[in-house]
């Protein structure tokens, strides 16, 4: 069925291990507890014949300004949102490690921006790492190597210290959750459309399915209708903006 993101850390984080889970300061969260982390609300599985725009769950918004933030990309060089103004920026958020949603998401990605054909240029695909426990720049994150979203010119992604992956993390409505004793993760999957102006004009719901083995996987049909409805949300505030 459709799962919210369940998955194994590889690297300690001596900070967050006083207690057997912890809600990551600035997430969303209430703080340390000691029960399971929580479940991140599951988008339902749309049906396949439903519209593009209901596939990815697509949203208004009230169209404030988006919060700055600056990171830094796999080369380890600063990118901030200001710098992308004149474009559509689609944010989202998945792990460096790329077990997580990411595998889904990042077919998503690619197939929108072939869609998006002479406009892709115009269009800024960022995606902020979403893994407490692996924030190192180097060496180039599966994300990118094993997706092919390396190859993507106007994909960029994007991780930092957990300070500042804490601060995006909670201004953009993600909750990361650790289990200490198990180094489990969960977060939730939200993907954001910001206008060329910096503002935040749509949000949609990434889903996927995982299978015993924590693997995700999605339809191909259902792919690409979500791909289709990413890039005709972008298209359109592009159109807006012209």
């Amino acid at each position: 069925g459709i799962a919210a993101e369940l998955l194994i850390g590889n690297a300690g984080v001596s900070a967050l291990t006083s207690t057997p889970v912890t809600t990551l300061a600035g997430t969303g969260g209430s703080g340390t507890v000691d029960t399971a982390p929580p479940a991140p609300s599951q988008p339902s599985a749309p049906s396949v014949d439903a519209t593009p725009s209901a596939v990815i769950g697509l949203t208004r918004l009230a169209g404030g300004p988006a919060p700055a933030f600056t990171l830094e990309d796999h080369n380890g060089t600063p990118w901030s949102l200001a710098g992308a103004r004149g474009k559509v920026v689609v944010l989202t958020f998945f792990n460096a490690e790329c077990n997580d949603i990411c595998p889904v998401l990042s077919s998503e990605i690619t197939q929108a921006d072939q869609l998006l054909g002479a406009h892709r240029s115009d269009v800024d695909f960022v995606v902020v790492n979403s893994d407490p426990l692996e924030t190192s720049l180097a060496p180039t994150p599966p994300a990118l190597t094993q997706t092919g979203l390396a190859g993507l010119p106007n994909v960029t992604f994007l991780t930092g210290s957990l300070t500042d992956l804490s601060s995006v993390w909670k201004h953009y409505g993600i909750t990361v959750a650790l289990d200490n004793t198990n180094r489990v993760i969960t977060h939730n999957d939200i993907m954001d459309f910001i206008n060329p102006a910096g503002r935040m004009e749509l949000s949609a719901s990434p889903f996927a399915n995982e299978d015993a083995l924590g693997i995700y996987s999605l339809q191909p049909a259902v792919i690409d209708k979500f791909a289709q409805g990413v890039a005709n949300s972008a298209s359109g505030l592009l159109r807006g903006a012209s």
